[in-house]
């Protein structure tokens, strides 16, 4: 009689680290895993959750291989199910989080959570994080910004983030320069209460696996800044 698979140690972790992240490459997987792992003895424990069911492995650009879990997956961590990954929110999903343990590695940036594990009700951004600055904490919401949506549906984000009591602030982050300068005309027509809270980002570089903040160009409250002037890294 065959035995039920059950997830423990570096297989556990695994699982609560796919929960976490929601979508992780196996390097990133490879860096993050508790049990530090060997490439290949980690690729094997991988398999083996893909054989039982719990991830999905996709392939991006023909050769890196991305991993998630299913919703069986799901059920064996603590982290809310009602948000299993699609297919269409892969790529989108892995910049989120290379965004966020970007922000994570700053000095001054700690608690950075995925959009599934903020639990505020009124206001769901990508990721958020916790910074300091001049010796005050500060609530910054992220929002990865890939497509442009419409005037009206940016607009009322804007409004909702000023008006709400989670965050200080809110940093919309994209690769396409049209679509910056788009939202930065938008911002431009709004209220200063509204252009306290916006701070919009433009790096060209920005893909699945990298986010270069330091040539990034942003705009806060009407004027071009650089990174370090916003956020002192």
């Amino acid at each position: 009689m065959q035995t039920e698979f059950v997830p423990e140690g570096p297989y556990e972790d695994i699982i609560n680290l796919l929960g976490q992240w929601k979508v992780l490459d196996m390097k990133s997987l490879s860096e993050l895993n508790n049990y530090q792992l060997g490439y290949h003895n980690l690729l094997k424990k991988v398999r083996k959750l893909e054989h039982e069911g719990m991830v999905k492995g996709v392939s991006l650009g023909g050769k890196n291989k991305h991993i998630f879990l299913t919703q069986k997956g799901f059920t064996l961590t603590s982290y809310d199910q009602s948000y299993p990954i699609a297919d269409e929110n892969i790529a989108h999903d892995l910049v989120v989080g290379t965004v966020l343990r970007t922000f994570c590695k700053f000095p001054g940036f700690y608690n950075g959570k995925m959009f599934h594990q903020i639990s505020d009700g009124e206001i769901f951004p990508d990721a958020a994080i916790t910074g300091t600055r001049d010796n005050e904490n500060f609530q910054l919401a992220i929002e990865v910004e890939l497509t442009q949506k419409s005037q009206n549906r940016i607009k009322e984000k804007f409004r909702r983030y000023a008006k709400g009591n989670a965050f200080h602030y809110v940093l919309f982050i994209t690769n396409k320069e049209t679509l910056f300068k788009t939202y930065c005309r938008f911002l431009a027509e709004m209220n200063v209460e509204v252009q306290k809270a916006v701070i919009l980002l433009f790096d060209k570089e920005l893909s699945i696996s990298k986010f270069n903040h330091r040539k990034s160009r942003c705009l806060y409250m009407g004027e071009e800044k650089s990174f370090r002037d916003l956020f002192g890294v």
